[in-house]
């Protein structure tokens, strides 16, 4: 991506989402790639606006932007790689119905138990500036969100309709019909049994039935069992970014 920052005189945006959550002053870069201009231009804005912590999304072949973003004082967090499946290509997947089903409300508690344990190979985790407690946290509301305005899917223990095994949210662009999955995640001790390839093929059956003709995933490029799932169902590359984190001094907190 071209660098904007001559157009654009604000080259971050605060997110008050994340800023409310974990009690502290959090934006996003707005580029993908840095220049020094746009790089001290950044640094600026960060120190006016009292941030605490800086997300930026950056391009991982661009040479100079991978140096800049270190020489500022950036951490790398991950890389977060982008795959889609075009869903004219496949046929719609059989389901085991004892065990698949849509979540309801009733199925929040146990659903934030599940999302509270699961995700730890995330950005969130694996920077330690960020409270283990609140990423646990930030999962849970993530889960409760998904089930409140979009689709969540659960499978089920053997015998326990109301315990989930593992679940998959599912997110649709109106205005292009194009889905995403957000979340999917496995109980450990339900591993190893076929059941996230059966939350995904529900998914796409989903996607299918509400006319999607495309649908989208982002997983890190270090959780290797969920690209060889993902791959596996004929999902393809499409691109690649690298997660960094600025974290500036503590004295930016919420005010």
């Amino acid at each position: 991506m071209i660098n904007s920052t001559a157009q654009d005189p604000q080259p971050c945006v605060l997110l008050p989402w994340d800023t409310n959550f974990f009690g502290f002053r959090i934006g996003r870069v707005k580029d993908s790639q840095l220049t020094e201009i746009s790089t001290a231009a950044i640094l600026e804005w960060s120190e006016k606006q009292n941030i605490r912590c800086l997300y930026f999304s950056g391009d991982g072949t661009h040479a100079e932007t991978l140096q800049l973003a270190f020489r500022a004082g950036f951490q790398f967090i991950d890389v977060r790689v982008e795959l889609a499946l075009s869903l004219e290509s496949t046929s719609a997947y059989s389901e085991p119905e004892d065990v698949i089903r849509s979540a309801s409300p009733t199925d929040l508690g146990n659903l934030q138990a599940l999302a509270r344990k699961s995700h730890y190979d995330t950005r969130f985790f694996k920077d330690l500036g960020f409270p283990r407690h609140r990423a646990q946290d930030l999962y849970g509301e993530w889960i409760q969100r998904d089930l409140k305005i979009h689709h969540v899917i659960m499978a089920t223990c053997p015998g326990e309709r109301d315990r989930p095994a593992g679940y998959i949210t599912c997110q649709i662009d109106p205005e292009i019909r194009q889905g995403r999955i957000g979340l999917i995640a496995v109980d450990t001790q339900s591993q190893g049994k076929g059941i996230g390839r059966a939350l995904v093929h529900a998914g796409l059956n989903w996607f299918r039935a509400s006319h999607c003709s495309i649908v989208n995933v982002a997983t890190q490029a270090s959780n290797l069992p969920a690209l060889r799932l993902y791959q596996a169902v004929g999902f393809r590359h499409i691109e690649s970014s690298v997660w960094f984190h600025h974290w500036f001094p503590s004295t930016h907190e919420l005010q």
